[in-house]
C-alpha cells in the first residue's frame, strides 16, 4: 500500500475538509430524518420527459460523439443566455454570446473566477454568512477569507468600506439575491453603494446569482453586472440548476473582455470542455418550452412552500423563542436563537436533532472564522405538506428539549 501522508499537498492536508453540509445530509440519511438540510430544488419541477427526448435528439447529431473544440462552450446555448439575460435586464450591452462561458454547474463558475484571481495569501471578501462550498474552494487556492458584516439588507456598504481601507482584497464574492444561506436580499441601493466602494479600491465583485428568477414577491434588484455597465469588474455566475434540473450541470459565467483569454486556458488546464449532448439537449429543450411561464410555475410552486414554512415557523418555532425570516425568494430561511441561551451551540444542536428525526444545517457552516452558533439554515424547497408540518414539529420538540 501506497503511503501518501509525506507527499500530500499543503491544500489535501491543511485546506479540504468535508463540509459541514455533506455531514448533515449523510446523518439525515443515517438516521432516516426529514430534511430541510439540502438546498435542492424538487425532483416535482424537473421536466424529465422534456428534456430526455431533447437529449435524445441532441445525440443523433454525429459531432456530439468526438471531440469538442469551442473551449467555451456551444454557441447555440451561450447567445441563448447571452440575450436572455440582456433581455431579463441582468447585463450591460458589452455582454455577448462570446462572453458566455459554459461550466459545470455554478460551482466551476466560482472555480474558475478563484483560478483567475487568487494567489495563496490573498484575501477574499465574503458576506457573513456566506455559501460554505464557496469557502471550500476559496481555501483550496489559498486565500484568506474575511467576512464583511451583513444584515437583512445584505452587506452592510460602511463595514466593506471600514474593510478594504486596511486589508487588500482580490474580490467580493456575493449572492446578492435570496442568499444561500440566509435568505437575504443586497437592496438596490446598497448595490450601488457597494459598488463604487469596490471601484474607489480597485477589487472585482464575484456575483453568484443562481437564485435571481425564483422571487416570490415582486423582481429582484439589478444585478452588480448591470449596475457595473462598461466598468467589467462585475464577473458573474449562474446555473441552470435551480431553473431547470441540477443534475444536468450546466451554468455559465460571464468573462469580463480582460480575462477572456485566461478564462480558455483555465478551462482547458482543468478538462477541456463540458459535454455537448447536453448542452445541445438543452438548447433544444428551451427553444420548445415557454422560458417566462416555467419561471411562474416554479414560482408559484415555491412560493406557496415558502409561504407554509414562514407559518409553520410562526406555529412551531416562535412560541420557543427561535427568530426566522421570511425570504423574498430562493430556498432558504435563516432562524436565530434568542441571545439569553446561554452555552447554544447550532452544530452540536443539528446532531441532537438529526437523531431525532429532523435535519437542518447549523449556522457554523457559513462563517470562515467562527459565528453562527445561535443560528440554523432551513431549506423548504424540497419539502411540502405533512412531512413540513411534521419536520417542524420535531424541530420544536427539539428545541424544547434544549431548554
Amino acid at each position: 500500500m501506497n503511503e501518501f501522508s509525506g507527499i500530500l499537498s499543503n491544500a489535501a492536508r491543511e485546506r479540504l475538509g468535508r463540509t459541514e453540509i455533506g455531514e448533515m445530509i449523510s446523518l439525515s440519511a443515517k438516521h432516516g430524518a426529514i430534511s430541510f438540510g439540502a438546498g435542492e430544488p424538487s425532483p416535482e419541477m424537473f421536466p424529465v420527459e422534456e428534456m430526455s427526448e431533447a437529449i435524445r435528439e441532441a445525440l443523433r447529431e454525429p459531432d456530439v460523439w468526438g471531440y469538442y473544440h469551442d473551449d467555451y462552450g456551444d454557441p447555440s446555448l451561450r447567445e441563448w443566455i447571452a440575450d436572455r439575460m440582456f433581455r431579463d435586464g441582468l447585463s450591460p450591452s458589452w455582454v455577448s454570446a462570446r462572453s458566455i462561458l459554459i461550466t459545470n454547474g455554478g460551482g466551476e463558475a466560482v472555480n474558475l473566477a478563484s483560478g483567475a484571481l487568487i494567489d495563496p495569501g490573498a484575501v477574499v471578501l465574503v458576506e457573513s454568512p456566506t455559501y460554505t462550498e464557496s469557502l471550500l474552494t476559496f481555501r483550496a487556492r489559498g486565500a484568506v477569507c474575511v467576512s464583511v458584516p451583513s444584515d437583512d439588507e445584505g452587506i452592510v456598504p460602511e463595514e466593506l468600506e471600514r474593510i478594504v481601507s486596511y486589508t487588500p482584497a482580490r474580490f467580493l464574492y456575493t449572492i446578492p439575491n435570496f442568499q444561500n444561506p440566509s435568505g437575504r436580499t443586497t437592496s438596490a441601493e446598497r448595490r450601488v453603494r457597494i459598488l463604487d466602494v469596490a471601484r474607489r479600491a480597485g477589487i472585482a465583485i464575484v456575483e453568484d446569482d443562481p437564485y435571481h428568477y425564483l422571487s416570490y414577491d415582486g423582481p429582484a434588484p439589478e444585478s452588480y453586472l448591470r449596475l457595473a455597465g462598461d466598468d467589467a469588474r462585475v464577473i458573474h455566475c449562474s446555473s441552470f440548476s435551480k431553473i431547470v434540473a441540477p443534475g444536468l450541470r450546466v451554468g455559465w459565467m460571464t468573462a469580463p473582455p480582460e480575462l477572456e483569454d485566461i478564462f480558455r486556458s483555465l478551462r482547458v488546464s482543468a478538462g477541456l470542455g463540458r459535454p455537448l449532448a447536453i448542452q445541445r439537449g438543452l438548447r433544444r429543450y428551451l427553444d420548445r418550452v415557454d422560458f417566462p411561464g416555467r419561471i411562474e410555475r416554479l414560482r408559484s410552486e415555491y412560493r406557496g412552500r415558502r409561504d407554509m414554512m414562514t407559518e409553520l415557523c410562526r406555529r412551531y418555532l416562535t412560541p420557543v423563542g427561535v427568530r426566522t425570516n421570511r425570504p423574498g425568494g430562493g430556498f432558504f430561511i435563516w432562524a436565530e436563537t434568542p441571545g439569553a441561551r446561554e452555552g447554544f451551540s447550532s452544530r452540536d444542536f443539528a446532531r441532537r436533532a438529526v437523531e431525532r428525526g429532523i435535519c437542518v444545517v447549523p449556522g457554523t457552516a457559513f462563517y470562515p472564522s467562527g459565528g453562527g452558533e445561535r443560528a440554523f439554515r432551513l431549506s423548504f424547497a424540497k419539502s411540502s405538506g405533512e412531512a413540513m408540518e411534521e419536520g417542524m414539529r420535531r424541530l420544536s420538540r427539539a428545541f424544547a428539549d434544549e431548554v
